[in-house]
């Protein structure tokens, strides 16, 4: 009576026997980088950082010059706020207002349109009638009104006018400040991650170091073990 028994094999691959020296040192290297904080690096605030984010914070502070610009800006709308309320110079009462202040004007020019009329229906021969009087109040009235209009609406485009420039302004003022703290925020950043990248340049170099050894050039070794049986 006879008997057998079978094999068996085992494979292992890795790394050629030529570079296990180079991926020692290297992981030698990256445990003292990681030691050392190099895994975990982060960089300071520049001083050109923290003097930006000190003048960004003056000119928004409370009180500060973009809070007055703002309030500026803001006070210059009451013109667009009235027009589309109704209220001060668009209100309703602003035209019998702006008569009452140009009593003085609207009286002078009465004055001498009266003579004018007066003249016209003297040669009509209607002067003292009923129907001439009530035809040159009438058109005494309409001057007045008339004055008092022109007058009211140079007035209305005058206060939109002045406020679109103040918004107008206001904007450009505060671009004005910002530009300066912009740049130097700017040349911050950029010293920071210059900074940051030659910080990281340990890291990076041992991950790209890890990268070329799994590189298919580097080639693999390979070993086959077999076992025998009966």
């Amino acid at each position: 009576m006879g008997g057998g028994g079978g094999g068996s094999s085992t494979s292992e691959s890795g790394l050629p026997d030529w570079a296990r020296p180079a991926v020692e040192s290297s992981l030698n290297k990256a445990v003292a980088t990681e030691g050392a904080g190099g895994f975990s690096h982060v960089q300071d605030l520049t001083p050109e950082q923290l003097d930006a984010f000190e003048r960004r914070k003056e000119l928004g502070q409370r009180g500060g010059v973009l809070e007055q610009i703002a309030a500026d800006s803001y006070g210059a709308t009451q013109a667009y706020r009235d027009a589309a309320s109704g209220t001060g110079l668009f209100g309703a009462d602003a035209i019998g207002q702006q008569a009452s202040a140009l009593e003085g004007t609207i009286g002078q020019a009465q004055q001498a349109q009266l003579g004018q009329l007066q003249g016209q229906a003297a040669r009509g021969g209607a002067l003292g009638s009923a129907r001439s009087q009530a035809s040159i109040d009438q058109a005494l009235t309409k001057t007045g009104a008339d004055i008092a209009q022109r007058e009211l609406e140079s007035r209305r485009q005058y206060a939109l006018g002045g406020a679109g420039g103040v918004l107008g302004a206001g904007s450009g003022l505060q671009n004005q400040f910002l530009t300066g703290v912009g740049e130097t925020e700017a040349v911050g950043s950029a010293l920071q991650q210059q900074a940051q990248n030659e910080g990281d340049a340990a890291y990076q170099g041992i991950q790209r170091l890890f990268g070329l050894y799994g590189s298919p050039a580097l080639g693999q070794k390979s070993v086959t073990t077999q076992r025998g049986g009966k």
